[in-house]
């Protein structure tokens, strides 16, 4: 493995150890301290796009982006590291599982509750990621198959 590989490989996992970390410290925060944030953050909203939003809205939003997130991620540290097109596969349930963990988490949090519809947000956000990074990944693997036979010269 190239040194280069090596960089990506571990800035991959870095990236995926920072939005668990981040999602640890969301729901640790307190029913008063997470409304707050979704406040503000929906006051923002508001103020850029002029759309009326519900706070509710943006909580179930927020969950949904961050297992996205954190599935996609995940699916890239896999691929970067063992060079598999079944990366999402792995990555998915992964996941998934740490949704539940951290629903389970927020029953430790006042103010705070574990809840079934939130784990099944979290799966489909995580879902959606896995689902984007393999259409990327395919479109990548087919750019560079395809690069790499325009270098070469084939014969009949």
């Amino acid at each position: 493995m190239t040194s280069k590989r090596k960089l990506y490989v571990i800035i991959s996992w870095v990236l995926v150890a920072a939005v668990m970390i981040f999602i640890f410290l969301m729901s640790s925060a307190n029913g008063e301290t997470s409304s707050a944030m979704s406040n503000s953050l929906l006051m923002r909203i508001i103020e850029l796009t002029g759309l009326d939003i519900s706070s509710h809205f943006i909580r179930k939003a927020a969950h949904f982006s961050e297992f996205a997130a954190l599935s996609f991620l995940l699916s890239n540290a896999f691929f970067s590291t063992f060079n598999t097109k079944k990366a999402p596969v792995v990555a998915f349930p992964l996941a998934c599982l740490y949704a539940v963990t951290d629903e389970i988490h927020q029953l430790f949090s006042d103010g705070r509750a574990c809840s079934v519809k939130d784990m099944l947000i979290d799966s489909s956000g995580a879902l959606l990621g896995a689902v984007l990074f393999t259409f990327i990944i395919l479109i990548y693997i087919k750019y560079t198959e395809r690069k790499k036979d325009n270098g070469n010269i084939k014969t009949l």
